[in-house]
């Protein structure tokens, strides 16, 4: 048995731990200006009464995508640990074997994209284009590229090798950009855009053939054997899913319930702010994931109050956001996007309000995964998403008004889960045993 050594603690790992950092910073503020870019050219092509097909699609592709990263958050903490601790060359008996993360993933993107498959019949209630059965063949083959570049992405976390992992975030989200670029020139929008959502889950596999550190990464050891990984992963993942319903699959909840008094370009226009309020925040903090995961697992001794600094960082952001939407939102996205997507500076205030709530939720998530209380997770972030669906099919006004109600009380009920369970732990684990 031999234990890994820590990350070495010398100046020159020091300064190449800061740059790689800049780097994945840079890299989420290329993916966040991507993003919007995307929804630019799809706002003005498709209009707001086409826009939900577009965005219906995109959601419920990362929707999807973010079940999988459930396996990022797993393989993330699983190699961080075994660096960190302890790890066996061999995994003790009745552990289940050793687990091999790209493996992992295929495993993973092969389940994922039967349920795809199995889940086309209901596309058209959900309001999803299936063009022609096209858009189903695209969503499975890419739901099965982002799950091996979850594995991937969790073998570079884990290991902190964040400058290439910047890379894969600025690959993945330029190969979406040019294919968006590619399908607005073209004339064909539909379809198009449904390749330009999963284009850049090919990224996993120009890493691997071109970086022999990513290949190592993926070949690194784990802290636990292949049942117990694939019991967290599972875990992660049922958390995960409640992670993606309120950060990107929401559109889909929202064309699912949509009523008769909705009319058509509301449903586009209010599709389109949710996104556009909640990506400033959300985006960066979702590609930081794995790093707040390593933050908490460095500081595991100081249980809930490793949370102070991250939260009050969210809430600030958050709320100078929410002053910035009252003030200029409506006239900017009168600006980009055209007068038919415009909404009051209140509604899109309290969208971008809401988000704080929801970032909040991922940051006492990833502490609640990083102190290997998965139960306590999976609480925090399905009882969010079922009070925000309650509320969205519940309140009574226009679908604005129920939209931003049920994104702003969802996700603080979560919140309040994640962080009376994390005091309750912290108590009972201050208290002497016998």
């Amino acid at each position: 048995m031999t234990t890994p050594a820590a990350a070495d603690p010398t100046p020159t790992n020091g300064r190449r731990a800061a740059g790689g950092m800049r780097a994945l910073t840079l890299a989420t503020a290329f993916a966040a200006a991507s993003g919007y870019l995307v929804m630019l050219v799809a706002g003005r092509t498709l209009g707001p009464s086409d826009y939900p097909l577009f965005a219906t699609y995109w959601g419920a592709f990362f929707a999807l995508g973010g079940v999988a990263n459930g396996l990022m958050q797993e393989a993330t903490r699983a190699v961080r640990s075994a660096r960190v601790g302890p790890a066996p060359d061999v995994p003790a008996p009745g552990t289940g074997g050793r687990v091999r993360l790209l493996p992992a993933g295929l495993m993973l993107g092969l389940a994922l994209a039967a349920v795809v498959a199995v889940s086309a019949p209901a596309w058209p209630h959900l309001g999803l284009p299936t063009f022609s059965g096209l858009g189903v063949a695209v969503m499975a083959v890419g739901i099965l590229g982002f799950s091996l570049q979850a594995a991937t992405a969790g073998a570079l976390s884990g290991t902190e090798l964040w400058g290439l992992y910047a890379v894969l975030l600025t690959v993945d989200a330029a190969l979406r950009l040019m294919v968006a670029g590619v399908a607005w020139w073209a004339g064909d929008p539909g379809l198009g855009f449904a390749l330009a959502t999963v284009a850049g889950t090919v990224t996993w596999a120009l890493m691997i053939a071109l970086s022999p550190a990513t290949r190592d990464a993926l070949s690194h050891a784990l802290d636990v054997g292949r049942r117990r990984f694939w019991r967290n992963t599972a875990s992660a993942m049922l958390a995960s899913a409640g992670t993606a319903a309120l950060v990107v699959g929401f559109p889909v909840f929202v064309t699912a319930t949509v009523r008769e008094s909705d009319p058509a370009p509301l449903v586009g226009a209010v599709i389109l702010a949710i996104t556009l309020t909640r990506a400033p925040l959300l985006v960066p903090l979702t590609s930081f994931q794995s790093a707040i995961i390593v933050h908490f697992v460095q500081r595991r001794e100081l249980g809930p109050r490793a949370l102070a600094g991250p939260l009050t960082l969210v809430a600030a952001v958050g709320l100078v956001g929410a002053g910035a939407a009252w003030l200029v939102g409506p006239w900017l996205i009168r600006v980009l996007f055209g007068a038919e997507f415009e909404l009051p500076g209140a509604v899109l205030a309290a969208l971008t309000a809401a988000s704080v709530g929801t970032a909040a939720l991922m940051v006492t998530g990833n502490a609640a995964l990083a102190f290997d209380r998965h139960t306590l997770y999976n609480a925090g972030w399905w009882v969010a998403v079922g009070a925000a669906l309650i509320l969205l099919v519940s309140v009574p006004g226009p679908l604005d008004v129920r939209s931003a109600i049920a994104l702003l009380a969802g996700p603080g009920i979560g919140v309040a889960v994640h962080v009376a369970g994390l005091a309750v732990i912290a108590r009972l684990d201050r208290e002497p045993s016998g």
